[in-house]
């Protein structure tokens, strides 16, 4: 993968930003396990998925190290926008669609395992259809593990509760990850994340860090 460029930062995320310097590659891992419930249920179903598709053990591995970074460049985004209780204005999204952009260039600074990861940390927000972000990547011009990720990231984030929407259920959730496939979810991979929920599934009222407790002992990291 080519170096990135430097995005073009607003203002409020420049000042962030500036405080990037004095935190550690480490520390921003130990912000993703120990503030981000959500990296770790990413990465778990990542990881089962990509057993589903038979990815090697190192190609697991990574896509964990991607999944735990997933949200990494949200770290230079104001915490008035990422906790805001409402819908984002246009200009909040233009603010909030660059934490991909900002978090892989931080993993190819950073060098070796982690700049190995950062395409699929950049384009987990691509859609298959190409209406994604931050570079409308289509089909299979998105990495894979982007792909997954799209996916994990996506099921977990709607069962969640936020700020500005309540949490669905499991069995909404799948409805949804169904309806875009082909649209925002390659669909290999959409189908086999849905194969393993059929596999688990014990009812709607199941959640998702239950449904592939069958698989965790394949997980990593």
């Amino acid at each position: 993968m080519s170096t990135l460029a430097a995005p073009v930062l607003p203002d409020e995320v420049h000042s962030q930003q500036q405080h990037l310097s004095y935190l550690s590659l480490k520390e921003f891992y130990v912000y993703q396990r120990t503030v981000s419930g959500h990296a770790r249920q990413v990465k778990l179903l990542a990881q089962a998925v990509a057993h589903q598709l038979q990815q090697t053990e190192e190609e697991v591995y990574l896509l964990g190290l991607a999944a735990l970074m997933h949200d990494l460049g949200k770290i230079a985004i104001p915490p008035a926008l990422l906790n805001k209780p409402g819908p984002l204005t246009e200009q909040e999204w233009i603010v909030m669609r660059l934490h991909p952009v900002i978090g892989a260039s931080l993993l190819e600074k950073a060098g070796g395992t982690w700049s190995s990861v950062a395409p699929a940390v950049l384009a987990h927000h691509e859609r298959w259809d190409g209406d994604g972000y931050p570079y409308r990547l289509a089909g299979e011009e998105i990495p894979l593990h982007a792909r997954i990720l799209a996916v994990a990231d996506s099921y977990a984030a709607m069962t969640e509760l936020r700020p500005y929407r309540t949490a669905i259920s499991p069995a909404e959730a799948r409805t949804e990850i169904r309806r875009g496939i082909g649209r925002a979810y390659d669909p290999r991979v959409a189908e086999a994340f849905l194969a393993l929920c059929s596999r688990h599934d014990q009812g709607a009222s199941v959640h998702l860090s239950s449904i592939f407790a069958a698989d965790e002992q394949h997980i990593y990291i």
